[in-house]
């Protein structure tokens, strides 16, 4: 009978043991599982701003590229309406054509 009774008893604590085991398990994995999800919700903001940062940057070098080209096409334009411009000037102010020995002074 003593030892029906310490068998009862052993058999009781083991049941409270394994429930309190099973508790806590749970309670860890309901831990885990918060401390997942609130980093892949951080991952996802992470990559939520990175994405936005990279794709102005990456508009912003194609605009930058844009630019250099159309001044570079512009230094070219410039450089061509130069070459292409009427003749020098005279230090007295007037065209080789017109500046002939017959003529006075101007004043």
């Amino acid at each position: 009978m003593v030892l029906a009774f310490c068998v009862l008893w052993l058999t009781f604590f083991l049941a409270w043991l394994v429930y309190y085991l099973v508790a806590s398990a749970r309670q860890i994995h309901k831990a885990t599982q918060m401390v997942k999800n609130e980093v892949e919700q951080i991952s996802g903001i992470i990559h939520k701003i990175r994405s936005a940062f990279e794709l102005p940057s990456s508009i912003i070098a194609l605009i930058i590229e844009g630019l250099k080209k159309i001044a570079e096409m512009g230094v070219e334009a410039f450089k061509e309406n130069r070459s292409n411009s009427r003749p020098k000037r005279e230090k007295n102010g007037l065209d080789k054509e017109k500046n002939t020995e017959n003529q006075g002074p101007i004043f």
